[in-house]
């Protein structure tokens, strides 16, 4: 039975980023990259997407129970890896843009779910290390 639920909430996650990528395109922002790994790293961004001259990096988390904040998991170590994933990206790319990072929550399930879009959800750290 755990084996399902965990397959039932990676499942989740799939559809919830892909809901969070179709509101984006919406909203008129250009999705660049979903699921963006730095070769040979651990590191992950969700969804990389561009408004004009900036760059947005974009935490997705569900959740299935709308009495729990999907926010709420986004702590001080995920925000340190999501930063250091953004400076490689960043670092690739032909000119410097603008970026800042943003939270998306997706609460409930594929029929039944409230969205929330936090912009500009947290500065980076300092140090990344």
């Amino acid at each position: 039975m755990t084996e399902g639920k965990e397959m039932s909430g990676q499942g989740w996650g799939a559809v919830a980023e892909r809901i969070a990528a179709e509101y984006l395109v919406g909203k008129g922002y250009v999705i660049r990259e979903r699921n963006w790994r730095p070769k040979n790293s651990h590191l992950e961004i969700d969804i990389i997407t561009q408004q004009e001259d900036e760059m947005i990096f974009v935490e997705v988390k569900a959740r299935g129970n709308n009495d729990i904040d999907p926010a709420d998991a986004v702590d001080e170590r995920k925000i340190r890896r999501l930063v250091r994933a953004a400076e490689i990206y960043l670092s690739l790319q032909p000119h410097d843009f603008r970026y800042r990072f943003d939270i998306i929550t997706v609460s409930g399930n594929e029929k039944s779910y409230g969205l929330d879009h936090i912009q500009d959800a947290f500065l980076p750290p300092l140090t990344t290390r």
